[in-house]
């Protein structure tokens, strides 16, 4: 990159010119080596650098004067990452293995002999050809140069050396030319020793001389070649004197280039994506990609993104030729000189006041509630807003639900777990006027309410305890500790902590606390540790080397897939390509979110899978227990040295001591003690410059991005006025970088931790009050779980390609109902299920009615909807009834089986195995066989809402399944103790199954039922008891049982 010494208007980071400059100066540096061109560019509009290579491996080893023969050809493979290195740049070869020689620049610091750092140049010659970095002065005047070579990484431990070399000659070709050496050395593979600078001064230059900088392919002096010798490459290329060409100006050197090879396709009668490339204010404007002109900015200016690419003219066109694409770049970095006034163009607008208008992208506002005619039947704002829509149609709440079904329906929303005899009887015994919420109150304290409700959150995060890809049936690859972070879910619910923190705690609770520095870990930094696993359940490939990059940003466009559904009720995945077709959602949106996780996920500084875990003790702790175990292992191996010594004696040996010096071995290994793992996501050193992927492509890298959320929900503020930020995105007029949002609590503890803090950063934007969506998005599930139904049927999808909202005022109200009681679900829980809407009766009128008529669909919600249980819930109801419900909360999770048939089941000899499904082990396309029939979701990503199926499998599994049949035979035992006699078993089995007595018809059918089964059981040697079991089988399988009335 050039810079001119003189007084002028700044045109970018590294540059400072005007058409009057003297002196010159030029520093290659390895961020502009990124993989994307096999030379360098400056601000001239040429490419003075060219990464070459030797084309001769024959000749005297002695002399190697065949290297330096002038016969170079440029490296044609481009690479972004090599050699599973942060490296990027052009090298020899990449198919079907890379081979060297290759100029690289480091992408992220890392260190293998020695260190090299990001932005650093690297020099590495192959097994048959010397590198060769070449510069081409484009002015004449007297140069000066200075800089260094410094061999730091030796191929295979067999070097410690390079020769080098700094030539001058004319350009490369085929004849070859005999060059002039400037200077030559060996650079030994230290730091500091291994430093070879060199020095020139007052060289004489014209316009087209080359200077080149060769390390050597036989740098040890035998014939024996290697490769991959890294060597650290500096220089300074500075000229005085230098006469410059005035600047490019559009009308006279750039439209005509535009006017021959673009017009055809962006310009008069044709405009493809937007885009008009007949004058520079039209550039600027942009087209669906954004603006094509940055004036000055050659890196954000999308013409050069893909003329640079090679994508414009097409493929198919005739291609622009060197001196063109100069000219291009030339006249960009220049300020882009024309004769319009292009300060006064706005860039064309990806988000406009349409936009805007979408119900999701508007801020909830408190509206006046409306009159309605059925005040009596209304005991909160959700009725007077459900009952204003429905007396509009002339409709109104169905009758009240009774106090039995209220039992049942509040039992499975809130614990998961159906009602006792004896807590049903007592409610429908209680007559005090507030027996019904103190039943919601003590359930929503319950223990068993986290589990039930962290299972919808499971679902929606794609919780598993897998870590690698999981189709084959017979095999699993635990992600171990994993269940610590389902522990933390089902925690939070319980202690109804407030949503925002549980959101900020999940995207960055490793920045919010200083658990790197702590001597020991506190209940609190455990916590927020264990939180980051919400960032951890996506399946990654990524466990071997041959899984290159492709395969580490697979894994990270699923995670930004799942943190958009979850948190933010929006699909992204269609940006990744290019603009969203429906949505004002950008490419550089796209990526400029996924750069906030990219200082955890480092595509260039990759940890793999088996990587990502941190103690689950801290650092005194694991101190002592590393000390500990230390001191066992060096007495064991004393008393294995005693037994090997009494054993020369052969049989004279004392068999006596050598068995008790044996035990005593096996004792002390026994008190070895060990630490767990925490499945965490954590920072790593230097997040790479994040970039725009053309077509979605990691290998075609695009313009670089700042980290920053997806402007259309930077929303107006609820005075009206749109949110200022406080700073824009380099400079880049209209699109906002987030400001500091949310409370100091979070902010207090976050010295230390690993720098970076882009994640708290959009944690903070995603749970402030000016984000117009992350509140809706749970309260519309809160709501689907309540009434069956969500007000937006796409849970996770609020875009405009998504459902319409039902009830959107319903769900404003709820959202700031919820910010503004702390972001507590507890309160709304309660506001939701005291309301007369949620204790309707499910049940439809006799005959056809004038609702039904208007609203076959209950959108209106005119009657509660009937709803099944999920397959969870069902496991966990049958063991309930049946008596063999495990209540143990926590912990590593139940054991499954392993089947090719893929026909898993829960593991019986390992203990816990009647635990409840949330703690069975989960898998990620292997869900238990029983409950994968209901409708247990397959976790390609995560699951925003399950399918709700009916199907003759689930009958086949209520009647055969093993667990069915045995549970009904336990069920019968039980309820048999204290009812013998049939009649009284019949009763009692009615109401410890579906929660009320028989009527007298079902009694009578019973009793049949029993006599025949029994008949039928002759010569067995229990037939009433199996009868029993029968009638239990049968009750099991009603949809009495199945579903929530």
């Amino acid at each position: 990159m050039p810079r001119r010494f003189c007084l002028a208007a700044t045109l970018s980071l590294l540059m400072v010119s005007v058409v009057c400059g003297e002196t010159v100066s030029w520093k290659l540096t390895g961020s502009e080596i990124n993989g994307s061109a096999g030379s360098a560019a400056d601000d001239f509009g040429g490419t003075p650098w060219k990464f070459l290579r030797t084309t001769n491996s024959k000749g005297p080893v002695a002399s190697r004067t065949w290297i330096r023969d002038g016969k170079y050809v440029p490296l044609e493979q481009l690479s972004a990452r090599m050699f599973d290195l942060p490296l990027a740049g052009a090298i020899f070869q990449t198919k079907p293995t890379s081979k060297a020689p290759f100029v690289a620049g480091v992408q992220d610091s890392y260190t293998i002999d020695c260190t090299f750092k990001k932005g650093e140049v690297m020099l590495a010659p192959g097994p048959d050809h010397a590198v060769v970095l070449a510069w081409r002065s484009p002015v004449d005047g007297q140069l000066s140069m200075k800089g260094m070579f410094n061999n730091r990484q030796s191929c295979c431990g067999v070097n410690s050396q390079v020769n080098w070399y700094v030539e001058r000659g004319p350009a490369p070709n085929a004849n070859g030319f005999k060059p002039k050496t400037l200077a030559k050395g060996v650079s030994n593979l230290e730091v500091e020793k291994g430093i070879s600078p060199f020095e020139f001064n007052d060289l004489v230059v014209r316009e087209g001389d080359y200077f080149y900088f060769i390390v050597d392919a036989k740098a040890d002096g035998t014939g024996s070649p290697h490769h991959g010798d890294g060597t650290a490459f500096e220089v300074t290329i500075t000229i005085k004197g230098a006469k410059l060409p005035p600047p490019p100006t559009f009308e006279k050197d750039i439209a005509p280039i535009l006017a021959s090879y673009c017009h055809d396709c962006h310009g008069k009668d044709t405009k493809e994506a937007g885009l008009d490339l007949r004058t520079a204010s039209a550039m600027v404007y942009g087209g669906e990609s954004g603006s094509a002109l940055r004036p000055g900015d050659i890196d954000q200016s999308y013409l050069w993104a893909m003329i640079q690419s090679g994508e414009m003219p097409p493929e198919d066109s005739e291609p622009l030729s060197e001196k063109s694409k100069s000219l291009i770049r030339r006249w960009i970095a220049s300020g882009a000189p024309s004769n319009e006034d292009l300060s006064k163009i706005e860039p064309r607008k990806f988000v406009t006041d349409k936009d805007r208008e979408h119900w999701a992208f508007q801020l909830p506002r408190r509206q006046t509630l409306p009159t309605i005619e059925a005040n009596d039947l209304a005991n909160s704002p959700i009725d007077v807003l459900l009952l204003k829509r429905l007396e509009d149609k002339g409709l109104t709440f169905s009758r009240k639900a009774s106090k039995r079904a209220l039992i049942r329906r509040l039992f499975f929303d809130l614990v998961g777990l159906p009602p006792t005899q004896d807590e049903i009887e007592a409610f429908i015994t209680d007559e005090s006027p507030n027996a019904y919420e103190r039943l919601v109150d003590r359930l929503l304290a319950s223990p068993n309410y986290g589990e039930r409700w962290g299972r919808h959150w499971m679902d929606t995060v794609g919780y598993v305890d897998v870590r690698l890809y999981d189709g084959d049936a017979t095999t699993i690859y635990p992600n171990e500790g994993m269940w610590r972070y389902r522990d933390y879910i089902i925690q939070s619910f319980n202690a109804d902590n407030p949503y925002d923190l549980f959101i900020r705690e999940q995207l960055a609770g490793d920045e919010m606390v200083d658990w790197r520095n702590a001597k020991d870990w506190t209940p609190e930094i455990m916590e927020k540790v264990v939180a980051t696993g919400y960032l951890r359940n996506i399946e990654d490939h990524t466990s071997e080397a041959q899984y290159g990059i492709g395969r580490r940003y697979e894994m990270m466009f699923d995670l930004m897939s799942m943190v958009s559904t979850s948190l933010l009720g929006m699909t992204f995945e269609c940006a990744r390509c290019h603009n969203h077709k429906f949505d004002p959602i950008t490419q550089r949106d796209y990526y400029s979110l996924l750069s906030y996780f990219e200082t955890s996920y480092n595509a260039h500084n990759w940890l793999k899978p088996q990587q990502r875990w941190i103690p689950d003790v801290g650092p005194i702790a694991r101190a002592e227990i590393d000390r500990h175990n230390t001191e066992v292992d060096g007495n064991v191996k004393s008393l294995n040295a005693k037994i090997a010594e009494l054993q020369k004696a052969g049989d004279k040996a004392d068999k006596q001591q050598i068995e008790k010096l044996k035990a005593d071995a096996v004792r002390l290994q026994s008190t070895k003690r060990s630490y767990g793992k925490i499945q965490a996501l954590f920072n790593v050193d230097n997040p790479p410059v994040s970039r725009v992927f053309r077509r979605g492509d990691c290998h075609k890298l695009g313009i670089p991005v700042a980290h920053r959320v997806p402007e259309v929900l930077m929303v107006t503020r609820r005075t009206g006025t749109p949110a200022r930020p406080n700073e824009t995105n380099s400079g880049r007029a209209g699109v906002p970088v987030l400001r500091e949002v949310g409370s100091e609590a979070d902010r207090t503890s976050q010295a230390g931790s690993l720098r970076h803090g882009r994640r708290l950063e959009l944690a903070r934007w995603i749970t402030s009050r000016e984000n117009p969506i992350t509140a809706r998005v749970i309260m519309n599930r809160l709501w689907m779980h309540h009434f069956g139904k969500p007000i937006v049927a796409t849970p996770g999808n609020f875009g405009r390609q998504g459902a319409k909202p039902t009830h959107p005022e319903i769900l404003g109200w709820l959202a700031l109902e919820f910010q503004d009681h702390d972001w507590s679900l507890k309160h709304v829980h309660r506001l939701v299920l005291t309301s007369r809407a949620y204790q309707q009766s499910s049940r439809r009128p006799q005959g056809e009615s004038r609702a039904e008529q208007l609203d076959p669909d209950n959108q209106l919600l005119w009657r509660q909807n009937l709803r099944r249980l999920e397959s969870e819930i069902i496991r966990d109801s049958i063991l309930a009834v049946s008596g063999r419900l495990d209540r143990n909360s926590f912990g590593p999770p139940v054991s499954v089986s392993k089947p090719v048939s893929g026909l898993s089941m829960v593991e019986t000899n390992g203990g816990g195995h009647n635990r409840r499904s949330v703690y069975v082990f989960a898998r990620r396309v292997y869900p238990l066989k029983f409950m994968e029939i209901f409708d247990s979701p397959i976790m390609a990503v995560n699951c925003t809402r399950r399918m709700n199926s009916t199907n003759v499998l689930q009958s086949f599994a209520q009647l055969n399944s093993n667990f069915v049949v045995g549970a009904s035979r336990d069920a019968a035992q039980r309820i048999s103790q204290d009812n013998e006699k049939p009649v009284a078993f019949v009763d009692a089995a009615y109401r410890t199954i579906i929660g009320r007595g028989p009527s007298q018809d079902e009694q009578a059918a019973c009793l049949e039922f029993l006599v025949e089964q029994a008949a039928a059981y002759r010569g067995e040697a229990q037939p009433n008891e199996l009868a029993f079991a029968d009638l239990c089988h049968m009750l099991l399988c009603t949809n009495e049982f199945l579903y929530i009335e």
